[in-house]
């Protein structure tokens, strides 16, 4: 029981913080819709060791139902406006008080992770590598001449 309050809870919280970084946009970039991202950090938290999976899990969590501390407000986090969230994250970041800043950078860093991570991001950012990585599940193009003084336009 409790197990699925915290699940249920960190997601609410991964999806509100997830539309308010990557929002709907009219400039072309994948938001947080196109790019799958809460399933796909539901998926990346799956693979976690169990240590850090309950610490990010706590972070969704932990913002998801206490912001009307972190806001203030008199609601959830994910019940917010989007641009109240969008505002919050930036004002956690930028906090004198060193845990708020803490909070705001790991909800970025996090979302960001998954964000970067997904083949219309790679492609909107024109993302490339130099060399094969045989290892990497991860699927980037592959311009090895790109380093080439031959490739450099003056």
């Amino acid at each position: 029981m409790l197990e699925r309050f915290v699940l249920a809870r960190a997601r609410d919280g991964m999806a509100a913080t997830a539309e308010a970084l990557f929002p709907v946009n009219d400039y072309g970039a994948p938001d947080h819709r196109a790019t799958d991202l809460v399933e796909r950090m539901a998926a990346y938290l799956d693979d976690l060791p169990p240590r850090q999976r309950r610490l990010i899990l706590a972070l969704f969590v932990f913002v998801e139902l206490a912001a009307p501390i972190l806001v203030p407000c008199w609601s959830r986090f994910s019940r917010l406006p989007i641009e109240r969230r969008e505002r919050a994250v930036r004002d956690l970041r930028a906090s004198r008080f060193l845990p708020f800043r803490i909070i705001g950078d790991a909800l970025k860093a996090t979302t960001t992770l998954i964000y970067m991570s997904h083949p219309a991001v790679i492609r909107y950012i024109g993302m490339y590598s130099v060399c094969e990585r045989p290892g990497d599940p991860l699927s980037v193009p592959l311009r090895p001449e790109a380093l080439s003084t031959e490739s450099v336009q003056p």
